[in-house]
């Protein structure tokens, strides 16, 4: 018995959550057993989604200050050697308790960490996704843990060296190669088009914290990017490169799709008999 996993990957518009779906409903036909999880859920078995890391000091100010949450705070716990995991959005998402409490947690998210603490806690996540793998028949597919969220986060929040990104990301996919890992990289032939499509369909609030994201920070900064539109494509540009090259150096099942806004129904229909040969 072990599990398989299928990554699907591209920057934002690119079609990762619809592609993850239609993955799932067409392997679900074949009587298989899926866990699909897109980005945003809270059952990231992959990755962190609304995670904070607290020190035992930190921790017990919390405990001490909230001392009248009817639900005990502990049971949001994760120990770990490098401190306690403590998973907000579920202790949000019980009511049980303040959202005062639930914003201070939130601020030590594990992505505001140093590079070397998220480095080290993705890792350590990786490895209990691995002893998952080992235990199930289930075929997860994820889309932005593999790609999107370390390059995005190591790249645009620090502006670290490509070679450390794509030896990070590298060393990720050996803990689950022997699980016939599969890649899905949707990459729109016009980025501008395809992110400007995706600006359509969310909020400007959305639009604002990616611009700021990508453009105010390390690498907008050490690179003299824009913070506007023209900015979030430069970043956007060098984040298809980073990842292409990390893809060209896996070695691993990958299924590289070009599209334009106009290709979906092709590109749909390569994706099912990609598919469809494999499973």
């Amino acid at each position: 018995m072990s599990g398989r996993v299928i990554f699907v990957e591209g920057i934002p518009g690119a079609g990762k959550t619809s592609t993850v779906q239609m993955i799932s409903e067409i392997l679900k036909d074949k009587g298989l057993r899926v866990k699909a999880c897109i980005e945003g859920e809270e059952e990231q078995p992959a990755d962190y989604e609304g995670v904070a890391l607290l020190s035992e000091e930190q921790l017990t100010y919390f405990e001490k200050n909230y001392s009248e949450s009817p639900i005990d705070l502990q049971f949001y716990c994760e120990p770990t050697e490098y401190g306690m995991l403590v998973h907000y959005t579920k202790m949000s998402a019980s009511r049980g308790f303040p959202e005062d409490l639930i914003n201070e947690i939130s601020s030590f998210d594990i992505y505001n960490e140093e590079p070397a603490i998220y480095t080290a806690l993705i890792k350590y996540k990786w490895e209990q996704f691995n002893q998952i793998l080992t235990k199930t028949d289930d075929i997860y597919i994820l889309d932005c843990s593999l790609l999107q969220n370390p390059t995005t986060f190591l790249s645009a929040r620090n502006d670290m060296q490509e070679d450390f990104i794509e030896e990070f990301v590298l060393a990720l996919l050996n803990q689950v190669k022997k699980y016939q890992p599969m890649i899905i990289y949707i990459e729109p032939i016009d980025i501008k088009e395809s992110f400007q499509h995706v600006m359509a369909e969310r909020s400007e609030q959305w639009f604002q914290f990616v611009r700021d994201y990508y453009t105010k920070q390390s690498y907008g900064v050490n690179h003299g990017l824009t913070n506007d539109l023209k900015g979030v494509l430069s970043y956007l540009k060098h984040r298809v490169n980073l990842e292409k090259s990390i893809l060209a150096n896996a070695n691993l099942d990958l299924i590289h799709i070009e599209r334009d806004q106009s290709s979906w129904e092709a590109v749909n229909n390569r994706i099912m008999r990609e598919i469809s040969l494999r499973f």
